[in-house]
């Protein structure tokens, strides 16, 4: 399992000490923190609708506990530290879960399920025309990137993290985004590395997102209103973490929104990119298909910036650093949201073991509205 870990002390930044962190942690809240622009949404949320009661398959299921043995699913959250847990069957609600001080009303830090969300928002970028190709240049929408390690790298290396462009340690990459405040700056910095081949990358997605910026000359956070938030009909806005007051997007993470509304996002790929008869992400783009996937050292496969398990079942997610997924099983018609405080863990068995119990018509019919 990927362990991405996220710099967690401000102090080690040079030039941060504007950014007002006073906890030497990222955590699932860090939207109190950092600077934001709002994600505005409809004025009607979609309805997700509302089983009459938890089918007793969820409550009493005994899933794998990643050691080789099994837990009841509750104890399995308990032990993973899991602050919001929803799970849908289509547009159900079946099980929904808070712990760790967290509700239905909280917001909730992404970490890197905004990838996902950002490979959404080129895809549909460049269906409207907005980005000719994917072979285009980064200094071909951002000019004050020529003739820096990133100006002549393709949108397409950017999106299979294949830049070869970095930073130094992986580490110390991921503090200078995460806590960094001048990330146009952070860019130019970059040096080209000794290899193109596939190697995690904030930098790379944080640039994708600068040409994002330039290509639909609007915040990125304006655009995810408009192409996806308010479609979808989330039910409250969200928040996108910024460099700096009025600054830019952390594009390559840290979309703050409620669990249920990273459910919808799940939802809408569970559907192939269609929302109620409305493509709303190419269909090309919502089935991955675009661009090749990478099979990582572990077996993982890392496909339009999400996660696909080693021996491709089906079933993908969108992962954040610390514990934090949106699953989608279509065979299932399952969708799973776990965001944790809690890095060294492997879920997907356990979301399968959900999957086939949910899968299951005859078990389901326990789960239907009066």
């Amino acid at each position: 399992m990927r362990i991405l870990v996220i710099a967690t002390m401000c102090a080690a930044i040079s030039g941060c000490g504007g950014c007002g962190i006073t906890d030497k942690f990222a955590r699932l809240d860090d939207h109190r923190v950092f600077a934001n622009r709002v994600v505005e949404t409809s004025a009607t949320p979609s309805p997700l609708r509302p089983v009459r009661a938890s089918p007793s398959l969820v409550s009493r299921l005994d899933v794998p506990d990643g050691k080789g043995g099994s837990l009841p699913l509750e104890q399995y959250l308990d032990a993973t530290r899991t602050a919001a847990f929803v799970v849908l069957r289509d547009d159900r609600i079946v099980y929904e879960r808070y712990a760790l001080g967290f509700d239905e009303r909280s917001m909730l830090n992404s970490f890197s399920i905004a990838k996902a969300i950002m490979a959404n928002l080129v895809g549909i970028a460049v269906a409207e025309g907005h980005i000719a190709s994917l072979d285009a240049q980064v200094a071909d929408f951002r000019p004050e990137l020529a003739g820096t390690a990133y100006g002549s790298t393709t949108l397409k290396s950017l999106l299979t993290m294949t830049s070869g462009v970095t930073h130094g340690p992986a580490l110390w990459e991921r503090m200078q985004y995460y806590f960094g405040h001048d990330l146009l700056a952070t860019a130019a910095e970059a040096r080209q590395g000794d290899s193109s081949e596939w190697r995690y990358s904030e930098s790379d997605i944080e640039v994708l997102g600068l040409v994002l910026e330039a290509a639909v000359r609007k915040p990125v956070s304006e655009y995810l209103s408009e192409k996806l938030w308010k479609p979808l009909g989330m039910e409250s806005p969200a928040l996108w973490a910024l460099d700096r007051p009025g600054g830019r997007e952390k594009a390559f993470c840290c979309i703050s929104a409620h669990a249920r509304d990273f459910a919808r996002f799940g939802l809408l790929h569970l559907n192939a990119g269609n929302w109620h008869g409305k493509q709303i992400v190419p269909e090309a783009w919502a089935a991955r298909t675009v661009l090749p996937g990478t099979r990582v050292p572990d077996g993982y496969i890392h496909r339009h910036l999400w996660w696909v398990p080693g021996d491709e079942r089906g079933d993908f997610y969108a992962y954040g650093h610390n514990g934090q997924y949106v699953y989608v099983n279509p065979e299932a018609r399952v969708v799973i949201v776990k965001f944790s405080e809690m890095l060294e863990q492997d879920p997907v068995p356990m979301f399968r073991a959900l999957g086939r119990a949910l899968g299951d018509l005859q078990h389901f019919a326990e789960a239907t509205t009066p």
